[in-house]
């Protein structure tokens, strides 16, 4: 039995206040997402840039058009919405506010769950209308966010409603219209979701993190990135490993997704977008326990395998680079070179350094316990650029902003009429900024290596805040046991049409980067092998039509033994105890 979608596409035209354009998407363009992450190895831990692509119809949506839409600009909300004709609306009760909180009563048992998306329609306060992300509080109650809108409570009208599953929620990259005054009015739309952001926003301004767990780890790059660069949600595993020591090696900035991918692969774990735009971290324990949300049995319209040469691995090298740290806060992070310079008298220089390794400062280090530059001993201040002049050093004054591989010095001349040059008795430069170092000088390498007859195919794992011994082999044998024979590379992904059932179309649309699943597949000898989604990819035809490719990978590297765990506590041959 053929099943249907309704595709309902928004822009974000104020703060939260979505309006709806679907009217104006072109069926016969057809509409695209893609978003998760590419590939199946242990290096691929973190998700791409997630994209919607669309065409609507009409003058509103060219930036440089007199009639363009209020509100349509870069960076303006864009979500997808999908739903299944099958899902009907179902009658509200009520709907009352209390600050930004809205509380829906339905008339039935509603069967939603927390972090489902609804669509509420019919409300006369049009702010309780749109699609929400909720949390169930009852059988019939469930409450969600209004943000900033505070329509009047309790809501009138006739008010249904209606589940759904929000498959992008980016923000509008470009708006690419026809051009000439006879042709379409045809406008060509691409939004990226959150990934974008964080793989070009540099992170800087924090400190070295001190025995802090990859949770922790991540929680501060989210939380230092710009307010209007962090992922809309999220939700990160417990936990497995707590580092001694992270960020000391960012120099004058790293992209956050770097930093995060650096997170980790230091514990074999994942971080991926939800359409929906929620940060997920997936610890090395996740893949490993969880259970599979639907089994596709020769369901599939179209199957692919890596089981090429390429795709194995027999040589794995997993390196930690354990920290050391000065015993006093007496190193010299940074160290003025080259020719002084000049504060004009009543001003402030704000400038940026970048410790390095005293003995050699080519040689990017961390820094802790950073002192504030002191007069006379890390600063002197000079009438005169080869310093024969007045001794102006009373008049400056430092304030130091520490991180954890850089450093902001606002230095401020408080002198009526003189510059000043930061510059000692003899004409040279001085100025010093004082901490303890934080280096990392012996890496340590474990191998893990078997004899096989496609000879040496080595994967080279670096644990940029791993420096766990035990932890890094125990890593090095499980990837090379997992990917030295073909058997782990037979399902690279698995395509089918939604349309041909409801439960199909059910998978195309509510499935997430992530998830698990089973597959059988006679032709590859694929008999209920558990994976995991790494990518989804959606093409919305005219129709509409949904065929949906979901990129796999193994469910785990290894399967885990770990204590009191049902299903994962009992010792077989192919079980390894987690580490």
């Amino acid at each position: 039995m053929a099943s249907a979608i309704e595709v309902s596409v928004s822009v974000e035209t104020a703060t939260d206040v979505w309006t709806d354009i679907s009217e104006d998407v072109l069926a016969e363009e057809g509409v695209s997402i893609k978003y998760g992450i590419d590939g199946d190895k242990p290096l691929d831990a973190v998700a791409s840039t997630g994209v919607a692509k669309f065409t609507v119809n009409g003058s509103k949506y060219s930036f440089q058009h007199a009639d363009v839409l209020a509100g349509w600009q870069f960076g303006a909300g864009i979500r997808v919405l999908l739903q299944r004709t099958i899902d009907t609306a179902q009658a509200v009760a009520s709907i009352t506010r209390s600050s930004a909180t809205a509380t829906v009563t339905t008339s039935a048992s509603h069967g939603y769950s927390t972090d489902d998306w609804v669509t509420i329609a019919g409300a006369s306060q049009t702010g309780y209308n749109g699609s929400f992300r909720i949390t169930k509080t009852a059988a019939t109650t469930f409450t969600y966010d209004l943000g900033t809108l505070t329509p009047a409570t309790p809501a009138s009208g006739t008010i249904t409603a209606r589940i759904g599953y929000l498959k992008h929620n980016g923000k509008l990259r470009s708006a690419d219209p026809d051009p000439g005054v006879y042709r379409t009015r045809r406008v060509r739309v691409t939004s990226y979701d959150g990934i974008r952001d964080l793989a070009e926003t540099k992170l800087r301004d924090v400190a070295v993190q001190v025995n802090q767990t990859e949770t922790q780890l991540l929680t501060t790059v989210l939380d230092s990135v710009p307010a209007n660069a962090q992922p809309r949600y999220r939700s990160l595993a417990t936990a497995v490993d707590t580092y001694p020591y992270a960020f000391n090696e960012l120099g004058s900035g790293a992209s956050a997704l770097r930093v995060i991918k650096r997170i980790c692969v230091s514990g074999f774990g994942t971080a991926l977008m939800r359409g929906d735009g929620t940060f997920e971290f997936q610890s090395r324990n996740t893949r490993a326990t969880g259970d599979a949300s639907f089994h596709f049995d020769e369901t599939m319209q179209g199957l692919t395998t890596n089981a090429n040469i390429d795709e194995l691995v027999n040589h794995v090298q997993t390196t930690i680079s354990p920290r050391s740290v000065d015993s006093a806060a007496t190193t010299k992070l940074y160290e003025a070179t080259g020719a002084p310079f000049l504060v004009s008298a009543g001003e402030t220089v704000t400038m940026v350094v970048t410790y390095s390794d005293p003995n050699n400062t080519d040689t990017l280090i961390g820094g802790v316990d950073v002192v504030n530059c002191t007069a006379t001993t890390d600063f002197l201040g000079n009438a005169s650029a080869d310093g024969s002049g007045a001794n102006l050093t009373s008049s400056l004054a430092i304030v130091t902003t520490q991180y954890g591989s850089s450093a902001t010095l606002a230095i401020t001349n408080n002198h009526a009429t003189a510059d000043i040059y930061l510059v000692n008795a003899s004409g040279e430069a001085f100025l010093q900024l004082r901490g303890k170092g934080v280096y990392e000088k012996s890496p340590q390498t474990f191998t893990a290596q078997s004899s096989q007859p496609y000879g040496d195919k080595t994967l080279k794992i670096p644990l940029a805040y791993q420096d766990d011994i035990g932890t890094a082999q125990s890593y090095a044998l499980v990837v090379e046991e997992k990917y030295n024979q073909a058997a782990h590379a037979q399902l690279e992904s698995i395509s089918f049409v939604g349309n041909s059932s409801s439960d199909l179309l059910l998978q195309a649309i509510a499935r997430e980067p992530g998830d698990m699943i089973e597959v059988s597949e006679t032709n590859v000898g694929a008999d209920q092998i558990l994976m995991v989604i790494q990518s989804v990819n959606l093409e919305i035809t005219s129709g509409p039509w949904v065929t949906a490719t979901f990129g796999l990978a193994p469910s785990s590297a290894f399967s885990m033994w770990l204590l009191e765990t049902a299903g994962r506590s009992e010792i077989g041959e192919t079980t390894t105890l987690g580490f």
